[in-house]
């Protein structure tokens, strides 16, 4: 693959000190200002499909979901510009009318749409894009309300990640992959190189016109779901390169860019030169406003590119990386299974995990919505 060694690509950094509206409404304006002004990305009459953090059903105040004062500020800039906001995502887990209405309830996003008359989507079906230029996906598994919309703008929520050490404006289109195949993908793409470059794949097809970055409380640790901390940081971040973003996000959380696997494989193919340096950045500078966040404690590791015995694979797995395990604050509400790829849970007094199946995808551990599921090493070779 072709290595471009230097790329430059402009990112907008402003300050916001807390999630107030009337802050967070100047905030964004002067964040849009900066890249052009929102003219710059859609025009009257565009149907604009707003694609906000909405993993789980959480509230804005545990730093999971992208906060709805944010969502708010942006759906407002969009209908100033006389375009029609749509707010859609696919959360973890089985994707239905109920799932749905429980996550815009809980995290605020509801009563944005209520107050401003922007739409909430209920469109559970599903399409599939014919991607011809994917590394790796050629056909594409997507929610079916693309096809209706104009524009996509992403609204990413700064965190750490289990799996891509950072999740930001790349990651954040997974969840335009349709309920359950998510974790199928999960199943097909199990090493790290293959998982991020599946990312790639999925930004380079949907093709997000802009992405804005809800960094003023973002989630340090073991996100990016509710095993992690909130961290305050106080900044907007945006950018119409989604790489771009991510390397000054990764900056930003003093976690060097190249640590993020999606960036790693965006370098191989000549998207990015992962550099913070070859940033244009307006607005605050990076050096000004860095933040030190606590990293993932375990990171999936390289295991499947290189080795093809699956009997190695499965030690090497069990002996590199944590197992989930679910914890006494299990009340067996049935979340992990339903969204676990490999078919590797079972239900009985609590929930049980199969380590002779687990692919080590965290799928239980970030839906858990009681925080039940722990991550263990261990040095032998398990059973259950």
């Amino acid at each position: 693959m072709r290595i471009i060694p230097t790329m430059v690509s402009q990112v907008a950094v402003v300050k916001c000190g807390s999630y107030d509206e009337s802050e967070v409404e100047e905030a964004v304006g002067r964040l849009l200002s900066l890249l052009g002004g929102i003219g710059c990305y859609i025009k009257p009459g565009d149907r604009v499909l707003l694609k906000p953090n909405l993993l789980s059903a959480s509230d804005p105040g545990r730093a999971i979901t992208t906060h709805p004062a944010v969502l708010k500020a942006v759906v407002r800039a969009v209908q100033a510009a006389g375009g029609k906001p749509l707010i859609a995502d696919s959360p973890g887990g089985p994707f239905n009318r109920g799932s749905l209405e429980s996550a815009y309830a809980k995290s605020g996003f509801k009563a944005v749409a209520e107050e401003t008359g922007a739409e909430l989507n209920y469109n559970t079906c599903s399409m599939v894009a014919h991607y011809s230029e994917g590394v790796l996906l050629k056909r594409v598994d997507l929610l079916a309300i693309l096809d209706e919309v104009d524009v996509v703008i992403t609204l990413p929520k700064m965190k750490t990640h289990m799996l891509t050490t950072v999740t930001g404006a790349v990651k954040i289109n997974f969840g335009l992959v349709p309920g359950l195949t998510k974790p199928a993908y999960h199943l097909k793409f199990q090493s790290k190189e293959l998982f991020a470059d599946m990312l790639l794949d999925l930004l380079l097809c949907v093709k997000p016109r802009l992405a804005l970055m809800d960094a003023v409380v973002g989630l340090e640790g073991d996100g990016p779901g509710s095993h992690g901390t909130p961290r305050k940081t106080g900044l907007l971040l945006g950018s119409a390169d989604a790489l771009a973003l991510d390397v000054a996000c990764a900056d930003i959380m003093c976690i060097p860019p190249l640590e993020v696997s999606t960036t790693q494989r965006a370098v191989l193919r000549g998207l990015t030169s992962g550099r913070a340096g070859d940033l244009t950045v307006v607005g605050e500078r990076l050096d000004d406003v860095r933040v030190q966040y606590r990293k993932p404690s375990g990171k999936k590791g390289v295991i499947g590119t290189f080795i093809s015995s699956r009997l190695i694979n499965r030690m090497l797995l069990d002996l590199t990386l944590p197992y989930p395990v679910a914890n006494s604050a299990c009340v067996r509400c049935g979340v992990c299974k339903q969204s676990c790829p490999a078919a590797a849970i079972t239900i009985t007094d609590k929930a049980y995990m199969d380590r002779r199946k687990c692919i080590r995808c965290y799928c239980c551990h970030e839906l858990c919505p009681h925080k039940a599921v722990s991550l263990k090493r261990i040095l032998r070779f398990p059973g259950r």
